[in-house]
C-alpha cells in the first residue's frame, strides 16, 4: 500500500515537471534573442522622437490656424499655400 501511495505522488510530480517543462518552452519561443530586443528597442524608441516630434508640430500649427501662439503667421500662410497647391 505505501508503494501505490508513493508511485501516485512520482507520476502527479512527473507529470507537474513535464507541465512546468513545456510552459518554459513556451516561454523560450516567445522571449526575443538580444538582438532583435535591441533592434525593437531602436524602432521603438525612434517612433517615441518622430511622433512627439509630430505631434509638436500638429499642436504648433493647429494652434497657430487659430492665432493662439503669434509669429507663427509666415509658417501658417505657407503651408496653407502648400496644402492649396496640392488640392489643386
Amino acid at each position: 500500500m505505501h508503494d501505490d501511495k508513493s508511485e501516485h505522488f512520482e507520476e502527479a510530480g512527473l507529470a507537474h515537471l513535464a507541465q512546468i517543462e513545456e510552459e518554459l518552452s513556451e516561454i523560450k519561443e516567445r522571449t526575443p534573442t538580444p538582438r532583435r530586443a535591441f533592434l525593437f528597442g531602436i524602432l521603438q524608441g525612434g517612433g517615441a522622437v518622430v511622433g512627439g516630434i509630430l505631434a509638436v508640430i500638429l499642436i504648433g500649427w493647429t494652434l497657430s490656424i487659430f492665432g493662439i501662439i503669434p509669429g507663427f503667421g509666415f509658417i501658417t500662410e505657407y503651408l496653407q499655400n502648400a496644402v492649396a497647391k496640392i488640392g489643386r
